[in-house]
Order: structure tokens, then C-alpha cells, then sequence
């Protein structure tokens, strides 16, 4: 993919994330809902994308895209209770754009991207496959922008650390190179690094992502 195309797909997040932001919750849970349906609708081509993408077995695809559908349905229901959920101080807000590394798999980059939607910004991951169709039924439900999937070679990663608000890398893998964070870090990219921890909790997935704005500038 040529730079030129992958500054364009980071050009439309932040007017996607304003569109996404500025939709009731209620709005945005209904649209999960139906992100949820389209995947379901896809389920046998998901999992067999997953089992050629990522090598696995059939037992793995098919639960990698389960949980994926799952994630859905959980975020539309905390679409609108996301206070009760993470309750935020004066400031803080969920971020505008953020840039996904789960290593190219299904199972890990729906946990950051679904929440981010959920909490009104768009997401950029990198990988094909499964993660390409997740990210049309994104767009087909919130718009143009919401969701894009770009390839995971280091020069468009590179470019992607530097044209984000937030790089969820927590579950992050060999994409996350030093040139991936010298650009993050030339560009102000607040970056979420990979911490060998578990998954965590609905709360402890979305507290992380969200910024105290009281503190910019």
C-alpha cells in the first residue's frame, strides 16, 4: 500500500471519530448490534480467513471469531453506561483515533477496536483477512473512516504510530519494532505498550485508552 494511501486512510479517522463522537451512545450500541449481526452473518467466511491468515486450527479461528462477535454485543450494551463502567474524572475523555497492533489476529485486535467504537472514536488496525471484512461491517454501520485495515509491514506501521492519537500495543507483536515507537515518539503518540499481562476486565481495557485533558499542552 502506497504512502500516500495510507496517509489518506489516517486523514479520514479524526472526521470519522467526530461523526462517531457526536452520535448518542444509544446510536453507536445499535450500530455495534448491527456489527454484530453482519459478523455473524459472515461467521463460516471469518473463520476460515482466521484459520489461513493466522495458521491455527479450526477450534482456535472458531473461537477467535465467537469472541469477536461476543465483544460486540458486550460494547453495544456498554455504549451508554460507560461512566458506570469507568467512571472518569473532570477532563477525561476517550480518544479520537487509535491505532490497534494485535499482530495481525482477530482475537486480540477486536478487544481494543470494538471499545474504542463504543466510546465514540475510530480505530486503525493493521492486518488483512478476518480484520479487513471486521473493518467494512464497521464502516457499513458508523461511516466512512470508523475502521481501516492496513497492511502490517514496517514502513505502514511506522507511518500509522505517527498519525494516531493512541497505539494500543499491548498485545502487540513483532509490528512493534523500534522504528514503530521512535515514530510514536516523534510525533507525541501516547503509546500503550504490550505488558505480558493477561486480558483484562471491560474497565481495564478502556480506563488505559482514555486522556486527561486538563493536562494538555
Amino acid at each position: 500500500m502506497g504512502e500516500d494511501v495510507v496517509r489518506k486512510v489516517l486523514a479520514a479517522a479524526p472526521v470519522a471519530a467526530a461523526a462517531t463522537g457526536a452520535a448518542a451512545p444509544l446510536v453507536r450500541g445499535r450500530a455495534l448490534l448491527s456489527v454484530a449481526v453482519d459478523l455473524e452473518a459472515r461467521r463460516t467466511d471469518l473463520v476460515d480467513l482466521v484459520r489461513r491468515t493466522e495458521r491455527c486450527r479450526l477450534s482456535e479461528a472458531l473461537a477467535a471469531v465467537d469472541f469477536c462477535i461476543d465483544t460486540a454485543v458486550r460494547w453495544a450494551g456498554w455504549a451508554d453506561k460507560l461512566d458506570l463502567l469507568v467512571p472518569r474524572l473532570p477532563g477525561s475523555v476517550p480518544p479520537a483515533v487509535v491505532g490497534v497492533l494485535g499482530g495481525g489476529r482477530l482475537l486480540p485486535t477486536v478487544r481494543s477496536a470494538l471499545a474504542v467504537l463504543a466510546a465514540g472514536g475510530s480505530c486503525v488496525l493493521t492486518g488483512g483477512g478476518a480484520l479487513e471484512r471486521l473493518a467494512d461491517a464497521v464502516v457499513t454501520e458508523f461511516g466512512d473512516g470508523a475502521a481501516a485495515a492496513l497492511p502490517g509491514d514496517a514502513a505502514t506501521t511506522a507511518l500509522l504510530a505517527g498519525g494516531v492519537e493512541v497505539l494500543d500495543a499491548r498485545w502487540a507483536g513483532p509490528e512493534f519494532t523500534a522504528a514503530v515507537r521512535r515514530a510514536a515518539a516523534a510525533a507525541g503518540t501516547r503509546v500503550l505498550p504490550p505488558d505480558g499481562a493477561g486480558p483484562p476486565s471491560d474497565a481495564g481495557l478502556l480506563a488505559p485508552l482514555l486522556r486527561d485533558v486538563s493536562l494538555a499542552g
